[in-house]
């Protein structure tokens, strides 16, 4: 039979047997995989695994320990050893240096605080407490190192601050939680705590690795702008749902769900027909950032959907139009987690109804109409658009229309961005009470009648043959569509030629250029072939006999007099 001690020290020393061949598998991961897989990953998943089973097989074996003191030992143990492993994790992931050893530090001065609680005869109440509460600090204090550490692997600064920020609120209110024991471990916490650690883990090698991979993929699908949207929503999305797992788990691991029932409980509003506590302004709060951050990523997503040649034009309408509906379903859903319903908001608006009726009048006008522009499909996004009565005098020059591309359909305005780089706002309504010159309607294909004039002398044969050949040389022509050169009149001073092309405005939204790329070519070109483009010139006939008379000048000269006629 075995030995009483044997007993004692036999969980322990399975425990470290069970360590032992961790280290073992490590080495043997590393040769095995190393060519396999990226060996940061390989490690960093091994040892956060490792780390959970680790604490997992520590805490099972401490039942089996008949002492309490040492049963103790090695629950804390079994944390000790899973915090330094989760600690490596860390340090695989964001190939830290700089005051690497100071985690690995805070754990270790826990765990020493919890030896000395166990088996130091202190008597005192008052240090028992304080090696308590040293315990529970080093812990926050470690875990708090572990979470800068791993926020510092995140590229981009702001999200890295925002990372850690987060990471220090949520740590101090657990500790604050712990300390008045809201808060209590036991297995399951710590287990919880394990999952906590991966997902922290998990996130920021998302946002340090596979993001940055995802956008380097879609770099020739989607534009740098919507690349750039889709990005920092991801971010928001999964550190949304990072969060509510987070709460999740402590909810299911601990008896945090305690607090969470007592903020349920404290309403701002309680009625009959609304009640409003704090726990469903929460609730509602990450509710409303996982929508509309889950709807700015599904608008962007959805252009991948169609094909290049249709995502700029179909694709962004798609995008609006999903945006619209999205905004108006989001909007239900969030009253609804507060608990407003149908029942409290209509007699509302029956009583307010007449006086917030001509205040929302334009509103709801420029709301319905942006869904009849995406239905009719009378306007989509990347249409080329003339829009008259608008005049943009800061840039110099005056204009009483506006030519540009449509760049959003919006909720309740469209968003117009000229060839000078101007954004304008246009309510949605305009495009449906005035008319609008749409250059790319069905097809983005329109017609250009550039006038020429040329000398009397001029063959008007050779002209247009010249002018037919500047045409052809110019890179801008749909060379599918037909080209002439129309002989249009007889001047005052020149013989009027009208050059008549087709372009793509879609690829050439810069129509005065072209015009200008041809006035260029056709000048060079007629000049060279001798034809002279005039300027405008006028005879003066008269009819009567004309006096002409030179007066004597002031200083005494000669003076002629004489009759001229014409």
């Amino acid at each position: 039979m075995l030995s009483q001690e044997f007993k004692l020290y036999l969980p322990f020393i399975l425990f470290f047997a069970v360590v032992a061949l961790s280290l073992l598998l490590e080495l043997i991961l590393r040769r095995v995989l190393r060519e396999k897989l990226e060996e940061t990953i390989a490690d960093t998943v091994f040892l956060t695994l490792t780390s959970v089973l680790i604490f997992a097989i520590g805490w099972v074996l401490s039942d089996q320990v008949s002492l309490w003191s040492y049963r103790e030992l090695l629950k804390n143990l079994s944390i000790f050893t899973s915090a330094v492993y989760i600690t490596r994790a860390a340090h695989l992931i964001t190939s830290r240096q700089k005051l690497r050893f100071l985690p690995y530090i805070c754990f270790f001065l826990a765990f020493t605080a919890s030896v000395l609680f166990l088996f130091f005869p202190f008597e005192d109440y008052r240090i028992l407490k304080g090696l308590t509460v040293t315990k529970k600090f080093f812990i926050f204090l470690g875990s708090l190192l572990v979470v800068w550490e791993l926020s510092s692997a995140i590229s981009r600064e702001v999200i890295a601050k925002t990372v850690r920020a987060t990471g220090t609120i949520i740590l101090t209110v657990l500790f604050v939680l712990w300390e008045l024991e809201y808060l209590k471990f036991d297995f399951r916490t710590l287990f919880g705590i394990a999952l906590i650690v991966f997902l922290t883990a998990v996130l920021t090698v998302f946002n340090s690795k596979l993001l940055p991979f995802l956008k380097e993929k879609l770099k020739g699908e989607l534009p740098q702008k919507d690349l750039d949207s889709l990005e920092q929503n991801l971010k928001i999305l999964l550190s949304t749902l990072y969060l509510v797992g987070l709460v999740g788990i402590l909810k299911g691991f601990s008896n945090f769900g305690v607090l969470l029932e007592k903020l349920q409980s404290l309403y701002i509003i309680n009625t009959e027909l609304v009640k409003i506590s704090v726990g469903n302004l929460i609730n509602s709060l990450f509710l409303a950032v996982f929508l509309f951050s889950a709807l700015n990523v599904g608008k962007k997503l959805i252009k991948l959907s169609f094909s290049k040649e249709r995502r700029e034009v179909e694709g962004g309408s798609a995008e609006a139009l999903i945006f619209n509906l999205g905004v108006l379903f989001n909007v239900i859903v969030l009253l609804s987690s507060l608990g407003i319903t149908w029942k409290v908001l209509l007699p509302i608006a029956g009583t307010l109804g007449v006086g917030i009726g001509f205040g929302l009048q334009t509103i709801m006008n420029n709301y319905v109409s942006g869904f009849i522009l995406l239905f009719s499909k009378k306007l989509k996004v990347g249409d080329i658009l003339e829009i008259p009565s608008i005049s943009i005098t800061t840039l110099g020059e005056t204009s009483p229309s506006v030519f540009g591309k449509v760049e959003d359909i919006g909720i309740l305005s469209t968003i117009i961005k000229t060839n000078d780089g101007v954004e304008i706002s246009i309510p949605n309504s305009s495009f449906i009470s005035s008319p609008i010159v749409n250059f790319s309607y069905k097809d983005p294909y329109i017609r250009l009648k550039v006038p020429v004039g040329v000398a009397y002398s001029s063959d008007p044969n050779r002209v247009r043959e010249i002018l037919l050949s500047v045409i052809e040389e110019l890179p801008y022509t749909v060379k599918f569509l037909p080209k002439t050169v129309r002989f249009e009149e007889l001047g005052d001073s020149a013989l009027i030629f009208r050059a008549i092309f087709w372009i793509d405005v879609r690829k050439n939204l810069w129509v005065k250029n072209i015009i200008s790329d041809f006035y260029y070519k056709a000048w060079y070109k007629l000049k060279e072939a001798g034809i002279e483009i005039p300027f405008p010139q006028n005879d003066i006939w008269f009819r009567n006999s004309l006096k002409v008379e030179i007066e004597k000048p002031a200083n005494g000269g000669m003076v002629d007099k004489g009759n001229s006629g014409a």
